[in-house]
C-alpha cells in the first residue's frame, strides 16, 4: 500500500514567529468644518476684492473712492504705483481684479471638496489643489509687500486682503500640515484649471477697467494724433476736427474726466501771471502751463510724462512749460504741517538752484524715476553731471533759494493747495489729465468748442489733480 505524499503547509499569519508587514494607516483628511473654514476665508477675500475693484473704478471715473481704511489717497497712490499699472497692462486684471480671481478660487475648490465628500467620492486631488491655492496667495503677499517697500505705495484697505490670505494658509498650510500633497499632479491641475476659468471669466471687465489717469491721458492723446489731421499749420478746422477725434476716441469714464477738468478750469479764477524763472518753450506760446510738483509725488513723475507726449504731439512753439516746486514737507513748505522727509525739500531748492542749466531736465527726469527710494546723497549723485556737490550745497543753503521757494508755494497756495500736482493754464487751475491739457493746446487756452458739446455733464465735486 502506498504512501501519500506529505503536503507542505504554508504557515499562517498567526503562525509563532511569523512576521507581517503593518498594513498602511489609512489618511486623515481635513474636517468638513476645516473646508466649510477655507471656503467662507475665500468668499470674503473675493468680496473684499471686488469692494476694491468698485472703489477703483470710482476714483478712475473722478469720483473719490471711501477704501475704508487709510483715505483716499492711501488707495490711489497704490493703485497708480508702477507695478500695479505694470500688472493691469500686461495682464488685462488690475491687482483688484486678481484678488478677486484668488478669492473665487479658494472659496471654490474647498466647496467642489465638501461635495465630493458628501457624496462618498475621493478628494485627494482637491485637498492638494487648496493648499496649493493657499501657497499662491501667500507668494503673491510676499511679493505684494517687497513692493510697498520698494515703492512706498502702502494701501491699508489693502492689507485687509493680506489678512484674509494669511487665515487662509494657516488653516490649509499649518493646520494640514500633516496631510501633505495627495495626488499632486492632478491637485496642482485642478488648481491651474480654476485659476485659468476665473482668469477668463473675470479678463473683459479687467480689459474695461481704466488705467491710471496720467497713463490712459497719453494713450489718448497719441491714437487721437494718429487719427486726425496735423494740429497745426492747417488753420482751425483741422484743430477742431482734431478735438472731434479726440473726444470721440475716450472712453465714458475719460470723457467724464475730460468734462470734469474743464469744468474746473471754467469756474477757477483768473490769476495775473509773474514772470517765469525759467521757461521750456517761446514766452510768446499762447498757453502756458506752469506745474507745480512734489519729487515723491507718483502723479507728478505722470505729468512729466504727458508733458513729453504733448511736446512729441504737437508743433514747437505751441505751448511753454514753467515748472515750479510745492514739496509736500513743512520743512519748508508753510502749507504743510508734517516734516518728515527731506528728500522733497532737497530737491526742491536743488532744482530751483539749476534752473535755466542744461542739465536741469535731465535732473528732473532722473529724480522722479527714482522718486520711491531717492535719498539725500543720491540727489547730489544725480546732479553732480551737471553741478559741483560743493556748489551745490551752498546754493540749497542761500537764503535765495528759500525765498523762491517761497515764492512758489505762496503762489501755489492761490489756486487752493490740496496735493500736488497743481496744474495752471494761462493763469487759471487745471488738471494733468493729457487730454485735457492736449484740448487746451489746440484751442489756445478756450474752454469753449463745438467738440466739448459731446461731453457728459461735469460732477462739481470731482477732486482732480
Amino acid at each position: 500500500m502506498s504512501k501519500k505524499p506529505r503536503q507542505h503547509q504554508q504557515p499562517s499569519a498567526e503562525a509563532p514567529g511569523a512576521t507581517t508587514q503593518p498594513a498602511p494607516p489609512s489618511p486623515v483628511w481635513p474636517s468638513a468644518a476645516s473646508f466649510a473654514s477655507l471656503a467662507a476665508l475665500g468668499a470674503l477675500s473675493a468680496l473684499w476684492a471686488l469692494f476694491l475693484w468698485a472703489e477703483l473704478l470710482v476714483a478712475r471715473a473722478g469720483g473719490t473712492a471711501f477704501c475704508a481704511f487709510g483715505g483716499q489717497t492711501a488707495c490711489v497712490a497704490a493703485w497708480n504705483s508702477a507695478f500695479a499699472s505694470a500688472v493691469h497692462a500686461r495682464s488685462g486684471l488690475p491687482i483688484a481684479g486678481w484678488g478677486l480671481a484668488w478669492g473665487l478660487v479658494a472659496s471654490a475648490l474647498p466647496l467642489l471638496a465638501l461635495l465630493r465628500a458628501a457624496e462618498g467620492r475621493p478628494m485627494a486631488a482637491l485637498v492638494s489643489a487648496v493648499r496649493v491655492t493657499a501657497a499662491a496667495g501667500v507668494a503673491t503677499v510676499a511679493v505684494m509687500l517687497a513692493v510697498v517697500v520698494t515703492e512706498r505705495a502702502f494701501c491699508t484697505s489693502c492689507a485687509v486682503s493680506y489678512l484674509i490670505v494669511a487665515g487662509y494658509a494657516g488653516i490649509a498650510l499649518l493646520g494640514w500640515s500633516g496631510v501633505g500633497l495627495p495626488e499632486a499632479p492632478r491637485g496642482l491641475a485642478f488648481a491651474a484649471l480654476a485659476a485659468v476659468a476665473a482668469f477668463l471669466v473675470l479678463l473683459y471687465p479687467g480689459l474695461r477697467t481704466p488705467r491710471s489717469g496720467g497713463e490712459a491721458g497719453r494713450e489718448a492723446v497719441a491714437s487721437a494724433v494718429r487719427r486726425g489731421p496735423g494740429a497745426g499749420g492747417t488753420g482751425d478746422p483741422a484743430r477742431d476736427a482734431q478735438l472731434r477725434e479726440l473726444v470721440a476716441g475716450l472712453q465714458p469714464e475719460l470723457q467724464q474726466t475730460l468734462s470734469d477738468s474743464l469744468y474746473i478750469y471754467r469756474t477757477s479764477t483768473p490769476v495775473s501771471l509773474p514772470a517765469p524763472r525759467a521757461l521750456d518753450g517761446p514766452a510768446e506760446a499762447p498757453v502756458r502751463i506752469t506745474e507745480f510738483t512734489d519729487v515723491r509725488c507718483e502723479h507728478c513723475a505722470e505729468l512729466h510724462k504727458t508733458l513729453d507726449t504733448l511736446r512729441e504731439s504737437l508743433p514747437v512753439g505751441s505751448f511753454s512749460v514753467e515748472s515750479r516746486q510745492f514739496p509736500l514737507d513743512g520743512e519748508c513748505n508753510s502749507l504743510i504741517e508734517d516734516s518728515r522727509d527731506p528728500v522733497r525739500c532737497l530737491v526742491a531748492s536743488a532744482r530751483i538752484c539749476l534752473e535755466g542749466r542744461p542739465g536741469a531736465a535731465a535732473f528732473t527726469k532722473a529724480t522722479f524715476e527714482r522718486q520711491a527710494t531717492l535719498t539725500r546723497e543720491q540727489v547730489f549723485e544725480l546732479a553732480a553731471p551737471h553741478v559741483a556737490r560743493r556748489e551745490l550745497e551752498a546754493c540749497v543753503a542761500s537764503e535765495a533759494i528759500r525765498r523762491k521757494l517761497g515764492d512758489d508755494v505762496a503762489w501755489a497756495s492761490r489756486f487752493d493747495a490740496d496735493g500736488t500736482p497743481i496744474v495752471v493754464v494761462n493763469g487759471r487751475k487745471g488738471t494733468s489729465f493729457g487730454p485735457f491739457l492736449y484740448a487746451m493746446v489746440l484751442t489756445g487756452g478756450a474752454d469753449s468748442n463745438p467738440a466739448f458739446e459731446a461731453l457728459p455733464s461735469p460732477n462739481p465735486r470731482a477732486h482732480l489733480h
